[in-house]
C-alpha cells in the first residue's frame, strides 16, 4: 500500500495547520459482525487524571533536574509556531503550575513570541 504524507504538511488530527480532519460522514462498517453490549465511537477528553503521572514525576525531580528539564524542553519548543507553544503550555500548566510558568518564562527569554 502506498502512503502519501501530504509532502511536508501534517498527516494527523488534530493539527493547527489545515491538515486532514476526520469526516463524520465516513463510518467503518464491516459486512457483518456479532456484538454484545453497547457499541459506538469513542472520543476522549483530557481530564485531571491524565496529568497525575507526569505531575508525580515532576515532583520527584531535584531542583537541578527540573532546571535541566525546563531548559531542554523550552529550547526544543522555542522554534515551533506560537500556536504549538501555547497548546503545550496549557498541558504543562495542568501538570504543575510551576512547571508551566518556568517553561513560559524561558520561552519569553528566548524571544519565542509568547
Amino acid at each position: 500500500m502506498t502512503f502519501d504524507n501530504f509532502g511536508g504538511a501534517p498527516n494527523y488530527e488534530p493539527n493547527s495547520f489545515g491538515g486532514p480532519a476526520q469526516n463524520p460522514a465516513t463510518v467503518e462498517v464491516a459486512s457483518s459482525f456479532a456484538v454484545t453490549g453497547n457499541v459506538g465511537r469513542f472520543t476522549y477528553e483530557l481530564c485531571d487524571a491524565d496529568f497525575e503521572q507526569p505531575r508525580a514525576l515532576y515532583n520527584l525531580l531535584s531542583e537541578s533536574e527540573r532546571t535541566d528539564l525546563v531548559n531542554n524542553l523550552a529550547g526544543t519548543l522555542a522554534p515551533t509556531p506560537v500556536v504549538i507553544q501555547k497548546r503545550t503550555l496549557a498541558h504543562l500548566y495542568r501538570i504543575d503550575e510551576n512547571y508551566g510558568a518556568r517553561i513560559e518564562a524561558v520561552l519569553k527569554e528566548l524571544g519565542s513570541g509568547i
